[in-house]
């Protein structure tokens, strides 16, 4: 099975072979030089009211992925289809929309962003900001406006005493729960965590994940979750993703990739981050000279950084092939 062959049940989103390349340009006269291909043939499903992960190091295409989906960066080839709202049954892409169903399906696809300081704007108070995509959108009339953003504000663990605050009043974690009852506002069914805890103190993480998980149950939303910790996800996805230079390197559920993973890649992340009680121990950080991981021209984009790489892997691309229930691997020597 190839990365454009994997199939799941009923889909949210899926992903066809997606590449997003941008122009490297030099020059008084920007002459294009080259190109960055910071997603390279990336092809990917996830089932409604799954948690799916993207994991991978900084620059490996992962936000560049999620910002496909929300239709934010112009695709250079491949397809992204949601079946979201009154298009479940038949997926469309961003730029078959009119402008007016462009709208509609926004409300129903949310974002919770890195830094929760810079993502609320410091002028409005709190319930400004969460009034403020019930306006967009027209949702409920002004009483009971009231009475749900209250009710939002307490679903996130904060007091409706908050709500004539400014951002620069609170905490990191208190501003994270602000942005994540922000999202919420519109019953989203597709909700995309892009890094929603890595600006936050480690005390704080736990919380923030646990309530997430929370809201995604009670919901039964979506949740495509964006991080470059192996160990923050464990508990968290029910499927994850490996991306490294752009590509999926192995996929597969979190048992799979915690317990029996398969890619040297994906060894090496897991080595690199201390994870309890599942019988590894830290080795360190891994070498990540940025000699070494400058794309190569041909071959497997991690053959200079394998510890176990063969002739083979300089001179060809391995494909995304399923070693058994959907454990997927890019690699010419899996074990």
């Amino acid at each position: 099975m190839t990365n454009n062959q994997l199939s799941v049940e009923n889909p949210i989103v899926t992903i066809e072979d997606l590449k997003v390349y941008f122009p490297v340009r030099r020059g008084v006269f920007s002459k294009e030089v080259g190109q960055v291909k910071a997603v390279d043939g990336v092809s990917i499903q996830i089932k409604k009211g799954e948690i799916f992960a993207l994991v991978g190091e900084s620059g490996c295409g992962k936000t560049t992925t999620a910002h496909a989906v929300l239709g934010l960066v112009e695709k250079t080839s491949g397809r992204v289809t949601l079946a979201i709202g009154k298009h479940k049954d038949k997926p469309v892409q961003w730029n078959e929309l009119s402008t007016y169903d462009r709208r509609d399906l926004r409300k129903l696809v949310q974002v919770v962003f890195q830094d929760p300081f810079s993502s609320l704007n410091p002028r409005m108070t709190v319930k400004e900001i969460l009034e403020e995509p019930l306006n967009i959108h027209r949702l409920y009339a002004k009483q009971k406006r009231n009475d749900f953003i209250r009710e939002m504000i307490s679903k996130v663990g904060l007091s409706a005493e908050y709500l004539n605050r400014y951002p620069h009043e609170f905490s990191g974690g208190q501003r994270q729960r602000i942005g994540i009852a922000r999202a919420l506002a519109t019953s989203p069914e597709l909700v995309i965590a892009d890094e929603p805890v890595s600006a936050l103190d480690v005390s704080i993480q736990a919380q923030i994940i646990n309530l997430l998980q929370d809201l995604k149950n009670a919901y039964n939303q979506t949740l495509l979750f964006i991080s470059h910790d192996l160990a923050l996800v464990r508990h968290l996805a029910d499927r994850l993703a490996v991306m490294y230079l752009g590509k999926i390197v192995e996929s597969g559920t979190e048992s799979q990739l915690f317990d029996s993973p398969m890619h040297p890649y994906t060894k090496l992340l897991l080595d690199s981050v201390p994870l309890p009680g599942i019988g590894r121990k830290t080795k360190g950080s891994f070498n990540r000279d940025e000699r070494e991981i400058t794309p190569v021209e041909k071959g497997c984009s991690f053959y200079p950084r394998c510890p176990r790489k063969k002739q083979e892997c300089m001179e060809n691309v391995p494909l995304l092939m399923d070693k058994g229930e959907e454990h997927l691997v890019s690699c010419f020597n899996p074990h």
